[in-house]
Order: C-alpha cells, then structure tokens, then sequence
C-alpha cells in the first residue's frame, strides 16, 4: 500500500522525525478509497497499539466491534473534527481496516497520510497537500504548533550525561586506551568510568550510547573519519525457522579467500539482489526474509520475526547519545576528542518493514569456516546508511559541545 504514495515517503516523515514525534503512515488505494476503507497495515497497527490508541489482536469481527476514535484532519489554518473508524470485519480472516469520515473531502486515492497520536486523539496531515507542507515551517500554523507541542524535551539524566561529556570534550584530545574501530568506544566509555561488557542493555542508567569518528572533514592536521554505515544491533536469525543454517549460508554462497586460506562470506544484504544473490523481503509485514536469486538457487534462506527486530530496537535504542568524535594521530597512536552529540528517542518502528524493502535498513554478513570446520560469526549486523538515519532516528537534538548555551 505505502509503494502507491504519490510523493516520496523519505521527505515526508522528515518533519515528524525532526520532532521526534511518533508516526503511522497510511495510503488510501484508488479501489479502496471509492469503498471508504483502508487496510491497517501492520506498520499502522504496531503505531496504534503503541501509543495506546487501539489494539486491533483483541477486537472482535463484525460492526458491533467497531471502536471509534476521536480524530481532526489537520490543514493549515483549521483543524476539522473528524472519526477513526477501526474494525474487523467478519469475512477475510478479519483484516484490520480503518476510515475516517469526511476522508474523501480531505485527500485523494494514493495520497500519503501520516497520522500521529496525542492525549488519546488522533492527527491526520495530508502530505500529498504541498500548502499543508509548506506550513511545517510557518509558527501559528496547525502542523508546525501541533508537532512542536508533541516533542519531546530532555530528562534528567540526558542532562547530567551531556554535562559529563561536555567536561570531556574541554580536555581536549585524549589518547585513546584501544585501537581500530573499537578505540572510540571504549575510550569514551572508560572516561564515563563504564566498565566493558557484552551485555545488550543500554550502557549510561538506560541511556545507549554510540560514539564514531566523524565523517568527511579534514581540518589542521585533524582526520575526521568515519563509517558510511552505523550498526543499530546485532540479531541472529531464527534458525528453527529458517530453511538454512549458518555453514549451509557459508558453503553455498560463500567465496574462497587466498590470502587467508579460508571460505568466507562477508556482504551486505539489501532489497536488491547482491553479487552472491542474496537480498531482503519484508513484504509479509510480518518477518523479514533472506532470499535468494542466483542460476543455481531460488528460494528462502533465512528469517527473522519482524516484532523481534522492533522489540530489539526499542531496548536497545529508547534513548540513545549518537556522540562524534574528532581523530588525530601522534606517533602512531590515536587521540579523540569528542565534540558533537545527537540526541535521539523512540526510534521509529511500526514503519521497520518498510525501512528493509526500500534498502534503508541493511543486513551484514560475516562468517567463516574456523581451521576445525565450525563456523565463525561476527553478528548478523543490522545498519542504516548515515545519510538514512533521520528516518529510524528521529534527532531529538543535536549538540555542539564545545557550546554550552543552546542545541543547534
């Protein structure tokens, strides 16, 4: 349903994840929309469950189920009060449907909905409707007023710990305790006084953090590096589910390297296929897919469980500190000096199938055969391309450290 918008979706949700706001997307279909219904996606549903709206898994079938929800259809100098109408209806397994009365006066067939949620009420803004877009930037206007009194604002503990990081960065360049592309890590961490641990919870008093070199710059001697890609987590497939295991991956795609005398797979799975055929599929909204399309194979590889993956992101990355740091060598050793923190919370993910099948989310392979023939795995790294990252991450705020007055 998404893929029918008739504006790009990546633009679109710019304004929201700039807040920090929440989001459902919807897209009426041309035959839907002449019915007055529209699928609740399970991207949709995940948002209203969420955000204690709805819950559609406990609903029961037929009209007398029915929940209304009080609702406006957002313009750009009114509000008008309108309905959501979520149900199921007895025939087609029950599929989720939902309608909003007085839709039709307010958009057309395959325009793009975001809807999002405050104080129990729900909020539709037409993104297809370029003046309603436009007032995004205009204080006094509906949607600007509205996505500014639904952000969010610090807490306590993000302050004490952007204080504790701006102390740091005073220091200036600090000799790194590690090398390669743990060093920014764990030397931040050490200076947090953060012991090194494995576990999967997040590192400052609920608080992840993640710290990279930054990227593309270079001034007075001053490398600034970095990764085009940031890792958000590491998840292993469900193996009982999926129709391979690791070794049955490694043999059959794999590829022999001379140099280390070993059989390897080291790539990137994205929703085209790759050079060894590999590619995600998200499409059932309900597990993300590992597939496959070579001349000797066609078929599934391996799966994860979509709500896995959201539940994952959510522990890992209900608060985080995306802190940047800036590399110089001496004498061939590191020194970091850490200048720059973007703040982010409630990462979008009623949206997270979406996010595979247009190749925002990716998924890194890197395995090999030990000497003994086991296999060894360095995780099945899920990453978002830098310039990608505004859609998972909403940026909260983004803070020059060396600047103590306000976020810019």
């Amino acid at each position: 349903m998404l893929r029918l918008s008739n504006v790009p979706i990546d633009n679109a949700i710019r304004y929201f994840d700039a807040a920090g706001v929440t989001h459902g997307l919807l897209v009426p279909t041309p035959t839907g929309y002449g019915k007055s219904i529209m699928d609740a996606t399970f991207g949709f549903r995940y948002f209203l469950k969420t955000t204690g709206i709805h819950d559609y898994s406990t609903q029961g079938q037929g009209q007398a189920c029915k929940a209304l929800v009080p609702a406006y259809l957002v313009y750009q100098d009114k509000l008008e009060p309108t309905r959501a109408s979520l149900y199921r209806p007895k025939t087609k397994q029950g599929d989720p449907r939902i309608w909003f009365s007085n839709l039709k006066k307010y958009c057309k067939p395959t325009d793009l909905l975001i809807v999002i949620a405050k104080d129990e009420v729900l909020y539709v803004f037409n993104m297809s409707d370029p003046f309603l877009v436009q007032s995004f930037g205009i204080p006094g206007a509906y949607p600007h007023d509205i996505l500014q009194d639904c952000a969010n604002v610090i807490s306590p503990i993000a302050t004490e710990l952007l204080d504790k990081l701006r102390e740091i960065h005073a220091r200036g360049f600090i000799r790194g305790v590690s090398h390669g592309d743990t060093n920014v890590g764990m030397t931040l961490e050490k200076l947090l006084g953060i012991p090194p641990n494995a576990k999967k919870a997040p590192d400052y008093k609920g608080i992840e953090l993640k710290a990279s070199r930054q990227l593309g710059r270079k001034s007075k001697g001053v490398s600034m590096l970095g990764s085009k890609k940031i890792t958000l987590f590491t998840q292993t497939p469900e193996w009982e589910r999926s129709p391979m295991r690791a070794a049955d991956i490694l043999r059959r795609f794999g590829y022999y390297n001379a140099d280390k005398k070993r059989q390897q797979l080291y790539c990137t799975i994205a929703n085209v296929p790759n050079s060894q055929g590999l590619y995600l599929d998200a499409s059932d909204e309900v597990d993300l897919w590992n597939k496959a399309q070579t001349p000797n194979f066609s078929g599934d590889v391996a799966v994860w469980a979509l709500e896995t993956l959201r539940e994952r992101m959510l522990k890992k990355h209900r608060e985080t500190f995306w802190v940047q740091a800036s590399s110089r060598l001496e004498n061939g050793k590191e020194f970091l000096r850490y200048d720059v923190v973007r703040h982010t919370r409630s990462p979008n993910v009623a949206n997270l199938g979406n996010y595979f099948d247009t190749g925002i989310i990716t998924v890194d392979y890197a395995l090999h055969f030990k000497p003994t023939g086991r296999v060894r795995d360095h995780g099945y790294l899920f990453r978002v391309a830098s310039n990608k990252f505004h859609h998972l991450f909403p940026i909260e705020k983004v803070y020059i450290l060396k600047d103590k007055s306000e976020p810019q």
